[in-house]
């Protein structure tokens, strides 16, 4: 029997590391994990990257480690189709099938059909995405420090972030922080007046499906860092001076990062699944797909409402991490005739990050911000961070940047 699993995102590398620990080599299953990338990304800290506070290398897991304690095969991969009726998934040089299938392949970023949006703005999602953002960042430092018209100048240092999320929240105040505290001083003649940093967020509110009371301490804090908001603000085109908006008006920024929306995988929209009106896969209790017996689907791409819910479990690595415990468990189950179990989700708290000694936090219950919020969203993330010697250098890299300064190196 071979069980495959597509994608070592937080969902599918955790399915597959709960099904390798419980199965103990039983029944003869082989378990074979798929991904384009050699490596399993900690996208919470990928914002860091951007601002210079982590090195893109130690957010990054190298999944061939993990193959040294466990047994499971790894294959380093494209993924050109799902054949679902045939049980097999193509990869550009073999046909992998399979008795059970896990689909995990994430997201991509979703533009809503914003018309030049993808010619004009920057995506986040990849490690290649985030190191391109933080170059032109510095490329537009040392444009501005040689360009002696101050018109010109500050039209260089405009920055903007689309979307009011945790993504765009924590980008936008670790951005703030980096071109005012780090760049200006490495750049003087780019003043710090010269500079602009906004988001922008078609609702009017901040942080969506967290407590409202973290989305009003945001907002505050955001605007006592001197970064502009512009919210109810609904982008309808994009050209190379900055967005155009629904009601008629034309924000001039150099350079737009787009943090706002995603939509799963391309290798979904093909297959004949139900979907969401998102376009994820709605799921059942046991996060199978009830059209076809022996797959299954996690993370960003799984649309599973809970019993009374009136909307989907959002798509965040927590969600994830839950998903693919429970469908490892629940495989071993159907493996030993047993009857598996309905998912329920842990709700175990929100953080977003601030900017420099900030943060905002619901934890046990409560929510609190300020210097104790940013401690604690520091300690969970550094604990998560997968192996020892990615989590000793995301600390060295935080006290460098708290005590030194930032890496704020241009990387090809």
């Amino acid at each position: 029997m071979r069980i495959v699993i597509l994608g070592a995102g937080f969902g599918g590398l955790t399915a597959c590391l709960e099904l390798v620990d419980r199965l103990k080599s039983r029944w003869g299953v082989e378990v074979v994990l798929v991904d384009r990338h050699p490596y399993h990304l900690f996208t919470p800290l990928l914002f860091q990257v951007v601002t210079g506070g982590v090195d893109p290398g130690h957010i990054a897991h190298p999944i061939r480690w993990l193959l040294r304690d466990r047994r499971f095969q790894f294959y380093e991969s494209e993924i050109k189709a799902i054949d679902l009726a045939c049980k097999k998934v193509v990869l550009p040089t073999m046909e992998l099938t399979y008795d059970i299938l896990v689909i995990g392949l994430g997201s991509t970023t979703n533009f809503f059909g914003v018309p030049k949006a993808e010619n004009y703005s920057f995506p986040v999602k990849t490690v290649r995405e985030a190191v391109a953002i933080k170059n032109r960042i510095i490329d537009a430092f040392r444009q501005a420090e040689l360009e002696p018209n101050d018109e010109a100048r500050r039209r260089i240092l405009s920055f903007a972030v689309v979307g009011g999320g945790a993504t765009g929240v924590e980008l936008v105040a670790s951005l703030y922080d980096l071109v005012h505290m780090v760049l200006a001083k490495d750049y003087p003649r780019a003043r710090p007046e010269d500079t602009r940093v906004c988001l922008i967020e078609a609702t009017n509110s901040l942080l969506g499906g967290m407590d409202p009371k973290m989305g009003e301490i945001a907002m505050q804090s955001l605007q006592n860092r001197g970064v502009r908001l512009h919210l109810g603000c609904r982008i309808v085109g994009m050209d190379n001076e900055g967005v155009h908006t629904a009601d008629g008006q034309h924000l001039q920024y150099r350079l737009v990062i787009w943090a706002s929306g995603i939509r799963p995988s391309p290798l979904v929209e093909p297959l004949a699944l139900e979907k969401a009106r998102d376009g994820r896969i709605i799921v059942g209790p046991y996060l199978d797909v009830p059209q076809w017996p022996g797959v299954y689907a996690v993370g960003d791409l799984a649309a599973y409402t809970e019993p009374g819910a009136a909307r989907p479990l959002p798509a965040k690595a927590a969600v994830a991490e839950q998903q693919g415990r429970s469908v490892a468990r629940n495989i071993v189950h159907i493996l030993a005739d047993e009857d598996p179990e309905t998912f329920r989700y842990k709700y175990q708290g929100d953080l977003v990050a601030l900017g420099r000694d900030a943060a905002v936090a619901k934890l046990f219950g409560r929510s609190f911000n300020g210097f104790v919020a940013w401690i604690f969203w520091r300690a969970i993330h550094l604990q998560k961070v997968p192996g020892f010697r990615n989590r000793m250098s995301v600390a060295q890299d935080w006290s460098f940047d708290y005590v030194l300064r930032r890496d704020t190196m241009h990387l090809e």
